[in-house]
């Protein structure tokens, strides 16, 4: 057997898989805070999503990002991270210093580039991400079963309603 290009297919090794079956915590991990800090900053006062005349206040209209984290078997929980100007603030001027100091300059970056340059302000930068990723707000737990899943029956995609709330469960008793 072939993949159509006249040589033979390719033995391949089995898979395994396993799922980790980590519990939900009530936080974001840090790796996540800055990539929704920059979704909060560039929505901002952009756009306005009830289509009300906007305000003359200087107030962004972003305030915050819902996170939704979900597992294969332990349901999915929602959280709010709230906007943090100073934080936002903190994140342009290292994003500023990265594009001056590397990309301008054409220089591939070393391995934790600003821990020794970027002094205390960095040190402290590194810090508040960790607060924030722990201080979140919780929003909602959903259930395992309250979340739609594909269904597979017989090996063939079985027929699913879209919406939870369009199926009729009977009771078992």
């Amino acid at each position: 057997d072939d993949y159509g290009d006249g040589k033979p297919a390719k033995k391949v090794a089995p898979k395994h898989y396993l799922v980790r079956d980590f519990h939900l915590e009530r936080r974001i991990p840090t790796q996540y805070i800055p990539q929704l800090m920059m979704e909060i900053l560039c929505v901002g006062d952009s756009i306005n999503l009830d289509g009300k005349n906007q305000s003359s206040s200087s107030e962004p209209i972003c305030k915050s990002a819902v996170m939704v984290r979900q597992t294969a078997t332990k349901g999915a929980i929602m959280l709010r991270l709230n906007r943090d100007e100073e934080w936002i603030t903190e994140m342009q001027y290292f994003l500023g210093r990265f594009k001056k100091e590397y990309v301008d300059e054409g220089i591939i970056p070393e391995d934790n580039f600003f821990w020794e340059s970027g002094g205390e302000r960095y040190h402290k930068f590194l810090e508040r991400t960790k607060e924030l990723s722990e201080s979140v707000e919780f929003v909602a737990f959903i259930d395992h079963q309250k979340i739609q899943r594909v269904v597979f029956e017989n090996g063939v995609k079985g027929e699913i309603p879209l919406f939870l709330d369009e199926v009729d469960l009977e009771d078992e008793d």
